[in-house]
């Protein structure tokens, strides 16, 4: 493997498979289930002969494995290339394609039947649907998504390669096509992707109903992003960040289709099929919506998936000074384009086909690292030899956390928290505060104050003056209780402490207190030292969303203390380009105020779009919102003494949270000590906004 040579190449690893490789194919589907890559069917590079074999690959191991059915189970499909799959419950689906007329074992036909894999049993099933006017037409090389509990078809190519003008719609409930609607684009595996979220998101996305509605409910007045009274008090601001909504069968997402074409000189396209519930027949063109600093060029058997609120596409660019496979994402929320710089790996090889690996947050890449990408490419074939992953949470591209509990459900823990009668237990802070909490509450969602509470049954009673003696230990140690006071010692700030308090009672983060760069970091240690899952990803999303020049090498080093690798790579990225920024002169600190979530700046008020660029590569914002939609429920200001910590790392548990932390020193990193230092001034400048403001502090616009 070559030497790495930018920070890109810390975010793709190449993994050499085993096992029972599959031969090279063309025209063959590859589709991810949980931890499993499923290939079937496809033409053999060999003998040119169509297959129907399962080929899969343990996304842990990366064995392959090749599967054959049981003699008295259901046979595999007929053997079939560029036919479609998709997923749906823990089944593939998969339609038409070409494969060999019944009449001659030498002639071909188009297939336009429906059959699933149910990879939990791995049994093949097949649908017989009545005849109607719904029905889609034999075809190959078309497109398909899943919405809801629909099959999306688009597109595709008849036996006499005749573009089919239509979108059909096969309802996986009751196993019939039910709808058509007329598309007058020419739509094909070589050139178009179609993708459509297998679950929902709180960001509004453009062009869909909820946008629009978004937008104009805004307009007239849009209560919920209006201030209004808390049921804890007046004086707390409540942030919500995105988070991700389960997918349901009634309210199906958008459907997506992006086509290139005219590769000399490159058209992009981009139309949206509404949902066939709501609005049937409905397709709406936002090709001209499209912007970034920089377009995707003509890519060739793209694939494309949505992950979060980005579209993923991929596929191959062939052009006189470039044979590369490239990566690149569409926010959805604004029709944003930024390039996946995947560093130097896919810059040789032969990498053919690119699959989402969405529990992971990871981009898989087939193909063979010692193959050609241009005779490879030249014949249509797909190579299984070896996998390259990328993390895409690198570059702010995963699924936001679940939202686990309603809004009011959500105040109404911190209500709880706030009243003293609830209480019957005491959790006592490193620098003296007291907070009243509730035994129950806590043993409940917080594992080791259950196994501290039950050891303590048994121990012999620990004395008050014991208890004055461990506010003096090591405060690297766990908390520690004492029962006959029933109090708790928990060793950090009484910031930190109330923080930490109102996530065990919410099961979110949402209060101004837990929105502060220093204090998600200290969240983000603890969720590590006591295995806290839900808080690791609640502060790891946070994080992301303050990612800035002024909060990257805090929130670096914290995510190497936590091996939150996606995190720690997009906070050096930013600090590099920030270093990069500074020595061509440029202030970076003009930038701060002009970022939006989107990781570009508004047309009105770009002041210089090569200089934003280099942000750009460093930043895809992980959770954009329209404008208004950056904080709801809010209630008020954010309390002075709450400003976001725009110093170097974070606090040590030993170290009070009114206390600035120090500067890190020179010899862990040059590099974060030239940023801190010569940061100083965008530091000033921030925290001045941030207060003129009247709240919680983001660089981005809102």
């Amino acid at each position: 493997m070559p030497g790495l040579q930018s920070i890109a190449d810390l975010t793709t690893q190449i993994r050499t498979t085993t096992g029972d490789i599959p031969p090279p194919l063309v025209g063959a589907s590859s589709t991810v289930v949980n931890d499993s890559l499923y290939v079937f069917a496809g033409r053999t590079v060999s003998s040119r002969r169509m297959t129907n074999d399962l080929y899969v690959l343990d996304l842990k191991t990366y064995v392959w494995s090749r599967f054959i059915p049981p003699p008295d189970s259901e046979p595999a499909p007929k053997p079939r290339y560029f036919h479609s799959a998709s997923v749906y419950e823990g089944k593939i689906i998969f339609f038409g394609g070409m494969g060999y007329s019944r009449t001659s074992s030498e002639g071909l036909c188009a297939l336009d039947d429906v059959c699933w894999l149910d990879t939990a049993e791995m049994e093949w099933h097949y649908v017989e649907s009545l005849p109607t006017l719904f029905n889609a037409r034999p075809r190959y090389a078309h497109l398909s998504t899943i919405s809801g509990n629909r099959l999306i078809i688009v597109g595709g190519q008849d036996l006499n390669n005749q573009y089919i003008s239509e979108i059909n719609v096969f309802d996986l409930d009751t196993l019939q096509w039910v709808q058509v609607c007329p598309f007058d684009r020419q739509c094909g595996a070589y050139r178009s992707v179609s993708v459509s979220a297998s679950s929902g998101c709180s960001v509004p996305l453009f062009g869909s109903r909820s946008w629009d509605q978004e937008m104009q409910t805004e307009v007239e007045g849009n209560p919920n992003l209006q201030r209004r009274q808390s049921i804890l008090n007046k004086d707390d601001v409540l942030f919500r960040l995105s988070y991700t909504t389960p997918a349901t069968t009634n309210a199906e997402n958008p459907v997506y289709i992006y086509s290139n074409y005219n590769f000399t000189d490159v058209k992009r396209e981009l139309q949206l099929f509404c949902s066939p519930n709501s609005a049937p027949n409905r397709v709406q063109d936002h090709s001209t919506s499209m912007s970034g600093t920089v377009l995707p060029p003509g890519l060739r058997f793209p694939t494309g998936h949505i992950l979060g609120h980005h579209m993923i596409l991929a596929g191959t660019c062939l052009t006189p000074t470039s044979q590369m496979f490239q990566l690149w994402a569409l926010n959805l929320a604004n029709l944003v384009w930024t390039r996946i710089d995947s560093g130097a790996i896919l810059s040789s090889g032969s990498w053919n086909r690119g699959i989402l690996h969405e529990n992971e947050s990871r981009f898989l890449i087939l193909g063979n690292r010692d193959r050609s990408l241009l005779d490879d490419y030249n014949h249509r074939q797909v190579n299984f030899d070896h996998l390259a992953v990328v993390d895409t949470e690198a570059f702010g591209i995963y699924i936001p956390p679940a939202s686990t509990c309603a809004p009011i459900a959500q105040e109404l823990g911190l209500s709880v928290l706030n009243d003293p009668v609830m209480a019957d237990f005491e959790i006592l802070s490193n620098d003296g505060e007291m907070f009243p909490v509730n035994s129950l509450v806590l043993s409940e969602r917080w594992p080791h104050f259950r196994e501290l509470m039950e050891k303590s049954l048994d121990n012999i009673e620990i004395q008050d003056e014991e208890l004055k003696e461990k506010q003096e230990h090591d405060h690297r140690k766990l908390a520690t209780i004492c029962p006959t006071t029933r109090t708790m010692f928990f060793p950090e700030s009484h910031t930190v402490t109330l923080a930490f308090l109102q996530f065990i009672y919410t099961d979110h983060l949402l209060t101004s207190e837990q929105h502060q760069p220093h204090i998600l970091c200290q969240l983000l240690l603890l969720s590590d030292i006591y295995n806290l899952a839900r808080l690791k990803e609640l502060a790891t999303h946070a994080l992301h969303q303050m990612l800035t020049m002024s909060t990257a090498s805090q929130i670096y080093e914290t995510a190497a203390l936590t091996g939150q690798m996606g995190l720690q790579v997009r906070a050096l990225k930013v600090m590099i380009s920030a270093k990069k920024m500074m020595q061509r002169g440029v202030n970076p600190s003009e930038f701060v105020s002009r970022r939006e979530y989107n990781g570009s700046s508004r047309d009105d008020d770009a002041p210089d779009r090569s200089r934003m660029s280099m942000l750009d590569e460093a930043m895809i914002p992980s959770s954009p919102l329209p404008p208004g939609m950056t904080r709801a429920n809010t209630v008020g200001p954010v309390p002075q003494q709450f400003l976001p910590s725009a110093h170097g790392p974070p606090m040590s548990p030993s170290m009070s949270a009114r206390s600035p932390p120090p500067t890190p020193k020179a010899s862990k990193s040059s590099t974060l000590t030239n940023l801190v230092s010569r940061n100083a001034q965008n530091k000033k400048i921030a925290a001045k906004q941030y207060a003129a403001g009247g709240s919680m502090y983001f660089p981005f616009r809102g």
